[in-house]
């Protein structure tokens, strides 16, 4: 009985300890648990902030962004309300997006206007100041901008920066616009082109074939890519672009052709074969340089105007800030290696317009198979006008603006451009309003 007695003594005080050996293991087994997840949680967190900080530096960007083609939108149709004459008052407001930009418009003197537009997103702010002055000037909305006879790309070529074209834009292999293009009406197509780069690009037109486009397809026929030939479906939820008149009024022609006939008339062909200036002065007949012709005033050819190979067109220095015009009744002819200069004042551009309906394909007078302008040459300060008939350019060319009823490029041939501007040209209508200055306040 004594040793079962023991027996029992002994398992009592061995119970106990068990007990509590089960006990410590099952503390060691929890504190491991929360210290694991401890680590797990710093770990997460780790990654998580940075995360969450890059998300929203991302969302404060694009609110900026936004808030910049906000105030962006507001100072543009703030100037285009003043220089159309169109009723605006002192203070306007526009919401895009559920986001507000206010413009306030400030006379100075009785010459200039003061436009500043606040755009507000998410407490971020941008604004956009403007000054405005009277002139004389066309507003050249679009850098390239085609009639009804659109745009006709052959193989590889290519224009940088947008296009806008009452017509159609065709296409051939490689061919591409590095940023927007727009077709106007309900029958307008955009075919086999590419469009847009570096993520931006969009198609606007009624229908759309064969087509690559980085951005957008806004078109009314949302066919399946395997059925377009594009790279994606329509997007249908914009109308159709609407027709642009093209910048140039007759009634501008006709006030250039009235400067340079009161300047005096000249009865027979021109030609430019030394170091002469030439304006104002109507031409009955034909111009053709081979030096140095330096535009004293506006000059009005009712034949052909011809640039040879290495001769030099300028601006007499008097015009400043202003811009010279060659208006010609026949067709123009750059040819390559003409060399254009401004005044020496930044600002000032030569244009060269063509009344002209011609193109190529008519072979007999008064075209005998010329476009209305045909261009070979490089130049920056050079604006080319023919609204009544083709474009070509046969050779790579970098122009302020490019206006025709048509705009044909050669094979292998790109063109750049200077995006809208107003030119102050030194004569014609009067009572416009150009940009002096544009550009973030803030």
């Amino acid at each position: 009985m004594i040793r079962l007695y023991c027996g029992v003594i002994m398992e009592t005080k061995m119970r106990p300890q068990s007990e509590k050996l089960k006990r410590n293991k099952g503390a060691a087994m929890l504190i491991s648990v929360i210290f694991f997840l401890f680590i797990s949680l710093a770990i997460i967190s780790g990654l998580v902030s940075p995360t969450l900080r890059e998300f929203r530096a991302a969302q404060v960007n694009l609110s900026s962004k936004k808030s910049y083609f906000l105030a962006e939108s507001g100072s543009e149709d703030a100037m285009y309300r003043i220089i159309k004459n169109k009723t605006i008052g002192t203070s306007e407001s526009i919401t895009l997006d559920s986001n507000t930009v206010t413009t306030t418009i400030t006379s100075v003197g009785s010459t200039q206007k003061r436009v500043v537009a606040l755009g507000d997103v998410s407490g971020n702010q941008r604004k956009i100041t403007s000054l405005l002055t009277t002139g004389d000037g066309e507003v050249f909305k679009y850098g390239t901008q085609a009639g009804q006879g659109g745009v006709v790309f052959h193989n590889n070529a290519f224009l940088n920066g947008n296009l806008y074209s009452n017509g159609d834009i065709v296409g051939s292999n490689g061919a591409y616009i590095t940023s927007d293009a727009y077709v106007a009406g309900s029958s307008g197509t955009i075919s086999n082109m590419r469009i847009g780069q570096s993520g931006t690009g969009n198609a606007y037109a009624h229908t759309v074939t064969g087509s690559t486009i980085t951005g957008t397809i806004y078109c009314q026929i949302p066919v399946p890519p395997a059925l377009s030939g594009n790279n994606k479906v329509c997007d249908t939820s914009r109308e159709d672009p609407v027709a642009e008149a093209l910048p140039i009024t007759d009634d501008s022609i006709t006030e250039w052709e009235t400067d340079a006939t009161n300047g005096g008339i000249t009865n027979n062909n021109v030609t430019i074969s030394s170091p002469t200036t030439l304006g104002a002065v109507k031409i009955i007949g034909d111009l053709t340089v081979n030096s140095t012709l330096t535009i004293g005033g506006t000059i009005y050819v009712t034949g052909n105007v011809i640039l040879n190979v290495n001769s030099i067109v300028k601006l007499n220095s008097s015009y400043g800030t202003s811009s010279g015009i060659i208006v010609s009744d026949g067709y123009v002819v750059i040819s390559n290696g003409v060399v254009f200069q401004d005044s020496g004042t930044a600002g000032s551009y030569i244009m060269f317009l063509s009344n002209s309906d011609c193109d190529a394909s008519v072979t007999g007078s008064p075209c005998n198979a010329h476009n209305a302008i045909e261009i070979s040459n490089n130049s920056s300060i050079s604006i080319v006008n023919a609204q009544q008939g083709t474009v070509y350019f046969s050779n790579n060319a970098t122009v302020k603006e490019v206006v025709g009823n048509k705009i044909e490029l050669k094979n292998n041939v790109g063109i750049s451009y200077g995006s809208g501007i107003i030119v102050d040209f030194s004569s014609g209508p009067s009572g416009s309003w150009n940009v002096q200055s544009w550009g973030e306040s803030e």
